[in-house]
């Protein structure tokens, strides 16, 4: 049998030494640096042996290896991989709504940060949010933040004669199902179904389903005089010719409006 030859004892450690060592031709070599564009590169040194990772900025996803190391090839030091995209993460299309649109355009690409905004064409109300943003929950894939809104029905602004909104900044040109908004009369003039009411008090309308809005209080001039616009002016108590049946039917109107004369007196010093 024939024996392998044997290295003398100093020998095995030296060869030991130079196998752990780089080529000569690539000792103090080093790999070029490395950028990512939309992302960020994490090493500590561009010498033969280091492992560089990559990572992408928020809304960017990785296609490709998420690390490389500096090695020698040929002689040279080089990295063993590419460096890798940071790919912006899309989302798809957002969707379409009835009798509306949105402000996204035909064949446009929707990536992470990307809004649209939805509106409803002349006669419908918007129900729902109107914007939508292009998001990610996985760093991976692009979803939507919610659902596209509906066009719906509505009820147009009303118009309340001698009478005003509660609040003006509520006022809009269209307004949703089943949206209430109060409204007060104008000094000097009240409810015509609430003449027991003070003048400041509200009333609420509500759009119905059908885009009209229920009935519509009516704001007539308060009363200065001492006859109800139910009573006719007094003269006609001292006409001659009144029919008796007339008359007093006059008279039980005139009794019924200073009934109501003295319960709104004592409403106001309650």
């Amino acid at each position: 049998m024939v024996s392998a030859p044997r290295c003398p004892p100093g020998a095995r450690g030296l060869l030991a030494l130079l196998l752990l060592l780089p080529l000569a031709g690539a000792r103090g070599r080093q790999c070029k640096p490395l950028e990512l564009e939309n992302g960020r590169v994490h090493l500590t040194a561009l010498e033969v042996g280091t492992t560089a990772t990559f990572s992408c900025n928020d809304g960017y996803r990785l296609i490709g290896s998420n690390s490389t190391q500096c090695v020698v090839v040929r002689n040279e030091a080089d990295w063993d991989k590419r460096v890798p995209l940071c790919e912006a993460i899309p989302c798809l299309p957002p969707p379409d709504i009835t009798h509306g649109s949105h402000t996204g355009q035909s064949g446009e690409e929707f990536s992470f940060g990307s809004a649209v905004t939805y509106k409803c064409d002349q006669g419908f109300s918007l129900i729902g949010e109107a914007s939508i943003r292009c998001r990610t929950k996985d760093n991976v894939n692009g979803e939507w933040s919610g659902p596209a809104p509906e066009c719906k029905v509505g009820c147009p602004k009303p118009e309340v004669q001698n009478g005003s909104m509660v609040n003006t900044l509520d006022e809009k040109m269209w307004y949703t199902i089943n949206e209430t908004i109060p409204f007060k009369c104008s000094p000097g003039y009240q409810f015509s179904s609430h003449s027991l009411l003070p003048a400041t008090d509200r009333f609420s309308i509500t759009c119905l389903s059908d885009g009209t809005w229920m009935a519509l209080p009516k704001c007539k001039k308060q009363s200065t005089s001492g006859v109800c616009e139910m009573v006719p002016e007094s003269r006609e108590f001292t006409e001659c010719g009144v029919p008796l049946e007339k008359l007093k039917t006059l008279l039980e109107v005139r009794k019924l409006y200073l009934e109501i004369e003295t319960l709104k007196q004592e409403l106001k010093t309650q």
